[in-house]
């Protein structure tokens, strides 16, 4: 019976695509499994976004559509506040064939307040809505992502504000570029109130009482 003799060009070959193999992989891993987690761990050590954060919404020229969403942890701008929905707002844009035109749908997936640009107020919606585009020339749109109403008025809001502006793009082609500002949290953000989820509430309303026991117990401290 003879033995199997392997040439030691072989066994290194072997041993090489041995560790190739391995580091893919775990490089796989890495990408499919680790990595998510390690992103999401990192928004949740950090607070909500603030009033002044922007997202910009450029539509792929050949897919010619795009859908954006504003909720609490899992859309495409995560507020990570307690009473906001998932999806409380998504945009849909849909771009016109020929024409740097777009049609854009408004849909609430939450109570939403929404002012049509070129409009003087805000006005609850509980369907979708359909905004050109062109409208967006010169104004803005405002959408307050309500989590407490009363009285048809929203006491615990986000505001987000849809605006327009054009630019050149790579092929020379001028093109429109959207942009939703959080323009507003209201009436605050409780940065001590994060839960383990990476949550947080809403600040309490100050009124002229509370803002007057405030000052009483100022005084009362510097006079001890």
């Amino acid at each position: 019976m003879s033995l199997l003799i392997i040439p030691d060009a072989l066994r290194i070959l072997i041993a090489v695509v041995g560790i190739l193999s391995l580091a893919g992989l775990s490089l796989l891993a890495y990408i499919l499994f680790v990595r998510p987690v390690l992103v999401a761990r990192a928004e949740n050590d950090h607070p909500p976004p603030r009033a002044g954060f922007s997202f910009e919404i450029i539509i792929d020229r050949s897919s010619r559509s795009r859908r954006v969403s504003a909720g609490q942890v899992d859309s495409d701008i995560n507020t990570r506040l307690n009473g906001i929905r998932e999806d409380h707002l998504v945009l849909e844009f849909e771009k016109e064939r020929e024409l740097e035109e777009y049609e854009i749908s408004v849909i609430p997936g939450g109570p939403l307040l929404y002012r049509q640009p070129h409009a003087k107020k805000l006005e609850f919606i509980k369907s979708a809505e359909t905004l050109d585009s062109r409208e967006l020339i010169g104004d803005s749109a405002v959408f307050r992502l309500a989590t407490e109403v009363k009285d048809s008025r929203a006491l615990q809001y986000v505001e987000f504000i849809l605006q327009s502006s054009f630019f050149i793009n790579q092929y020379g082609e001028e093109k429109m570029r959207f942009t939703l500002l959080l323009n507003n949290i209201f009436p605050s953000l409780d940065l001590n109130s994060r839960d383990k989820n990476g949550v947080y509430s809403f600040g309490k309303v100050r009124t002229e009482s509370s803002d007057e026991e405030a000052e009483e117990e100022n005084e009362e401290e510097s006079q001890e």
